[in-house]
């Protein structure tokens, strides 16, 4: 486990300067990739994980180091849920550098009209991902980038596995609907 973990566990204002920063920076670089994708803006982003590490801080002194780890996963989805939320309005890109598919699409690298066609492909599945609920981006995230388990997926969003697999197979059909609609209708 990480030690800047352990360290959730002591009250922050009692340590020292130097050692509340480190811990700080350590969550920082624990939680940005995660919000960063669901979010994709570099300050909103930066708010949700100052809105975490306070809730983390005022709780953390009262948990076991059993749980640490996934509790704090927890609380960082939980926030950044919470804001997307909030902030339904608002549209997010969905970041291509998180959700590389080079691996779903076989090609050889020297034929150009493959490496276009991949491009095209990534680039519409990467734009239609963006366009789906925030649920199911999240879901998505959870399942195929992190490669969690149904049981997993169902401890950190405190849901039923029957209600993830459910959720989990719309946001496939979504997917699949609307990239197969946008990828005929490019090709027409």
């Amino acid at each position: 486990m990480d030690q800047w973990i352990c360290l959730l566990q002591n009250n922050i204002g009692d340590l020292e300067a130097d050692l509340q920063e480190l811990i700080y920076l350590s969550f920082y670089k624990f939680a940005y990739q995660y919000i960063y994708f669901l979010i994709r803006d570099h300050a909103t982003t930066e708010d949700i994980i100052q809105d975490a590490f306070i809730k983390i801080m005022k709780h953390g002194p009262n948990l076991h180091a059993s749980n640490l780890r996934s509790w704090v996963k927890q609380v960082i989805r939980n926030t950044a849920l919470d804001w997307l939320r909030k902030n339904k309005k608002v549209k997010y890109m969905f970041n291509e550098e998180y959700f590389n598919t080079a691996a779903h699409f076989q090609r050889e690298p020297s034929d150009i009209e493959n490496d276009v066609e991949h491009k095209l492909r990534n680039e519409l599945l990467h734009q239609t991902i963006n366009e789906l609920k925030s649920e199911y981006r999240c879901l998505l995230l959870l399942y195929y980038m992190e490669e969690k388990s149904y049981k997993e997926i169902c401890h950190e969003l405190n849901l039923s596995e029957q209600v993830v697999a459910q959720r989990l197979a719309r946001a496939r059909k979504k997917l699949l609907q609307h990239f197969s609609r946008k990828w005929i209708n490019q090709n027409t």
